[in-house]
């Protein structure tokens, strides 16, 4: 069994790789579009285009290969950690209880450990090389967007390349699924986060066989999508039913993609023993947690609402730091001061954006009593030799702060 809230920060350290990725690859982006030169000649125009766009694709395999052993590495411990601390949670009854028992990874769970970490790296391979073709995709899409701009006669050359590293930048690096596609640090967060949670699974499931278990409690937090908060905090039967315990599986549809350990989901669960175990949640405290009660801008919210505006606030953020990100790495590649300064002009605005924006969210989180989690703020958030957490490139951050300053 693994916590809600180990489940919530485990793959942090790992989103701060693809997070330095996702920002490279749009800093890439708006320095070709600013080398791509003037709109004249549409036939030379092409031909810069198309050699750009292969350079990026190029870059963007390097970049992907830069971070594929360190991915790799990190994946492997966020797994074998989690087993370890999946053992020990699943034992806390019948230690406390006094029974001896052995902690220890079993052969059969080193192989399913071994299997979800080499699909697991496979599934982000696969994800992070769709990224030069998307990302390539990303840089035409914007370029022949500007183009069409200036020969109009509706945009000025200036204001078509910045329109086009913004919009660029906003969409940042993706990756393509059957139907539609996700943001790349959301693509591999969602990958690792269900990993990690199916193999945990998996693993209590063979530590309760081995101990004769028949009954299994799910963790509950605050904040559940509703329809997982209708079976968090119970016990259930794990074959069959009986009075009082509903079926394990019918009921929480583990082992289905929407259901318990499924698609992003932070539930867990764990082997419970009536008479030797005491329940982990009263009705009292699964009610709360279900219960509106902040209230913002004359609403009252419960939790998972909360958190789906948190969320928004925290997309829109990173978008905003990934658009200035952009801009500083296009102002350094140009040798135009016409084009710098238009940029520029933008820079300070949505400097002005970024940090109202900041400022709202931690006015959200105060009224909300809810935890300001600087990582899913920052467009690069690795950490560095002392554990750290680095902001999203500081000389980026220092001209944002001191834009905004200028314009109060």
């Amino acid at each position: 069994m693994l916590t809600p809230e180990y489940l919530g920060s485990c793959t942090d350290y790992l989103l701060g790789m693809y997070d330095a990725l996702n920002q490279s690859i749009a800093e890439d982006i708006a320095r070709r579009i600013v080398k791509t030169g003037r709109m004249t000649d549409s036939a030379k125009w092409q031909i810069r285009q198309l050699r750009a766009n292969g350079e990026l694709m190029q870059d963007i395999v390097k970049d992907v290969a830069r971070i594929s052993g360190k991915s790799q590495r990190e994946v492997k411990r966020i797994f074998h950690d989690s087993a370890r601390t999946g053992v020990r949670y699943d034992a806390q009854p019948l230690l406390k209880a006094g029974y001896d028992i052995e902690l220890r990874i079993s052969p059969a769970m080193s192989q399913i450990l071994e299997a979800a970490i080499a699909k697991t790296n496979g599934d982000i391979r696969n994800l992070t090389m769709t990224t030069g073709s998307t990302a390539g995709g990303l840089y035409l899409e914007a370029t022949n967007l500007a183009y069409m701009k200036v020969t109009s006669g509706g945009f000025s050359y200036y204001e078509a390349i910045r329109e086009a590293i913004k919009q660029s930048a906003k969409d940042g690096a993706y990756v393509l699924y059957g139907r539609g596609r996700s943001q790349l640090d959301v693509a591999i967060r969602r990958s690792v986060l269900t990993g990690v949670n199916q193999t945990s699974g998996k693993l209590t499931e063979l530590y309760s066989e081995d101990m004769g278990a028949e009954y299994y409690e799910t963790t509950a937090h605050s904040g559940a999508r509703p329809s997982h908060a209708e079976w968090q905090g119970r016990v259930f039967k794990i074959r069959g039913s009986a009075p009082g315990y509903p079926n394990f599986a019918e009921t929480t549809g583990y082992g289905t993609g929407a259901g318990l350990c499924g698609w992003n989901c932070r539930h867990s669960f764990y082997p419970f023993w009536p008479g030797i175990s005491k329940p982990g949640y009263s009705a009292d405290r699964l009610e709360e947690y279900d219960r509106a009660k902040y209230k913002y801008k004359g609403n009252l919210l419960t939790d998972y609402e909360c958190s789906q505006i948190q969320r928004e606030f925290e997309r829109t953020i990173r978008e905003k730091k990934r658009i200035l990100a952009s801009y500083d790495a296009a102002m350094k590649e140009s040798d135009n001061e016409a084009q710098i300064k238009c940029i520029q002009d933008d820079f300070s605005s949505v400097s002005v954006e970024l940090k109202q924006k900041e400022k709202e969210l931690k006015n959200f989180c105060r009224t909300t009593n809810r935890s300001y989690d600087s990582t899913r703020t920052q467009v690069v958030a690795y950490k560095d030799s002392s554990g750290k957490i680095v902001n999203f490139g500081r000389s980026t951050a220092q001209k944002a702060v001191w834009a905004n300053k200028k314009s109060n």
